[in-house]
């Protein structure tokens, strides 16, 4: 038996190193997944979060609901009085992330009835809900039926 020659097999080589890559590139691309939400304190920074509305916030793409106070509506207002609110709370709450020298989500175990994950967020050590409530921007709250803004 003789043994292939070098030539030889590096025409076999080539078009097996094609076929491989072909094969790799056609493999259907499984986007990475959401982080866990893990329960604890988590040191954040403006990089890594965005402001949704007034009281929900996205980390490591994770919606989180800000608990223990409400904002008006944004995206499903019921009149534009309630709208403007919104956008000023969203706009409050971007502005203290965007100014804070120190940041911290506080992630409590379980999830609303949309999936998000439950926390609070401390900006500078205070939380943003106390913030918003004191400047008229938001309501407490702690689940259940909610009074409308308009």
């Amino acid at each position: 038996m003789t043994r292939p020659s070098l030539q030889q097999v590096g025409w076999l080589v080539g078009p097996a190193a094609l076929l491989l890559g072909a094969v790799l590139l056609n493999q259907p691309h499984t986007p990475p997944r959401p982080a866990q939400s893990v329960t604890g304190p988590v040191a954040v920074t403006a990089a890594a979060l965005r402001v949704i509305d007034g009281d929900t916030v996205e980390f490591q793409g994770l919606n989180y609901r800000l608990t223990g106070y409400d904002t008006p509506e944004v995206r499903n207002a019921a009149c534009e009085i309630e709208k403007a609110l919104g956008n000023r709370a969203t706009a409050r709450l971007q502005a203290m992330i965007d100014a804070a020298s120190s940041m911290e989500l506080r992630v409590k175990a379980g999830r609303d009835r949309y999936g998000r994950g439950l926390g609070s967020l401390l900006v500078d050590g205070q939380d943003v809900g106390d913030v918003l409530i004191a400047e008229s921007l938001a309501r407490r709250y702690h689940g259940g039926q909610r009074s409308g803004w308009c």
